[in-house]
């Protein structure tokens, strides 16, 4: 009963997409973009992936006051997506098209490209709607995939909240208020994460360019504000793969937080089958387990997980004991309080230069906050 019932709701919800569409291209779209997503692939193999949408005017300043932060928030929710529409990807002389699904979505496996299209540690693709009555925007049309070069050692998959930037997810109150009243600008970066994350970015011989991933449960409409609080504080660039909370015909508006994190991390370790990987976390939203069912899957491919410890007196017997199983499968763990922490624990399993090591003990000697 409760899958006819999704089924039927999805059908309708389809139905009516397709109907504001028609109303809207016989009112007339406001300036439309094509918003695509960093993504990662191989020479032999291109993930693409991005959204046409309606230009919403949602930059954030550092100036902007938390009335217009909260206003730019909503309207990412409340955005207003193309569907069924084809956009055309274009790799140097080379032209494949791709059509938007109900919620303005698309995604593309570009098999056998060209290789002198081909560029590591980026490739970069241009796209474009091909309907001309669509009014465009010139900007965030440049689609880029991550491709890992010769020199690469290993990879990072880092989660988004409270490991990279302070969200107060484990507590409502507080997470609501960063969420709404906080731009890329004014969100707060973990101390530093910075200086730990170049250092495993350089790797072990200082010139690695080690790719990096991060996994985050939120959803794609803020996939902006992420990749703007990565670039501002320096962090490394990498794809930035979040959760769609739409509703499907096959389920209703999410998959689970562990299996989502779980599925992810093992695609990128199954397109990369000579990649091993570091993973990070924090304590407060399950990121132990689903690492840990990666570590079951691939032993031999995890170097090190990192949870950051948000409430070390809290730790629940079943934390701990899976922690415990880390040891069994032979995958180092270690809680870590700041980024001192995590580079004199990664130091030790020689993913870091002794000089970076350094750099980020001192900064993070020096921090007021904990990591």
């Amino acid at each position: 009963m409760q899958k006819t019932t999704r089924k039927w709701v999805y059908r309708f919800g389809r139905r009516c997409d397709k109907l504001k569409h028609r109303y809207k291209r016989w009112r007339g779209y406001s300036p439309v973009i094509v918003q695509p997503y960093m993504t990662y692939g191989t020479p032999d193999e291109l993930w693409i992936a991005g959204r046409l949408l309606e230009a919403k005017g949602v930059e954030g300043k550092l100036e902007d006051s938390p009335w217009k932060k909260m206003l730019h928030m909503i309207r990412r929710y409340q955005s207003e997506e193309i569907p069924f529409t084809d956009i055309n990807l274009i790799l140097g002389t080379e032209v494949r098209s791709v059509k938007t699904d109900a919620h303005g979505y698309f995604q593309y496996c570009w098999r056998t490209p060209t290789s002198q299209h081909i560029h590591q540690p980026w490739t970069k693709l241009i796209l474009q709607p091909t309907d001309p009555k669509l009014p465009k925007a010139e900007k965030h049309s440049v689609a880029e995939v991550s491709i890992p070069g010769h020199h690469t050692e290993f990879g990072v998959v880092s989660d988004v909240d409270d490991t990279i930037m302070h969200t107060g997810a484990s507590n409502l109150f507080r997470h609501t208020q960063t969420v709404l009243l906080n731009n890329a600008h004014t969100r707060e970066l973990m101390p530093g994460t910075s200086e730990f994350y170049n250092a495993l970015h350089k790797g072990t011989s200082g010139k690695a360019n080690n790719p990096f991933f991060y996994v985050s449960s939120s959803p794609w409409n803020i996939y902006d504000l992420i990749a703007d609080f990565i670039h501002i504080h320096q962090l490394p660039k990498g794809p930035v793969l979040l959760k769609d909370f739409g509703l499907r015909e096959d389920r209703w508006f999410k998959s689970g937080h562990e299996s989502y994190k779980t599925d992810r991390i093992e695609t990128i370790l199954n397109t990369y089958p000579d990649l091993k990987l570091v993973l990070i976390g924090d304590s407060g939203q399950k990121d132990v387990y689903a690492y840990l069912k990666v570590a079951k899957d691939f032993p031999d491919r995890i170097l090190a997980v990192y949870i950051r410890d948000l409430k070390p007196d809290a730790r629940s017997e079943k934390m701990m004991s899976a922690v415990a199983e880390f040891d069994h499968y032979k995958v180092p763990f270690a809680f870590i309080q700041d980024a001192g922490d995590a580079v004199e624990h990664a130091l030790s399993l020689n993913l870091v230069t002794d000089e970076a090591a350094d750099k980020v003990k001192h900064d993070a000697e020096s921090a007021d906050t904990d990591y």
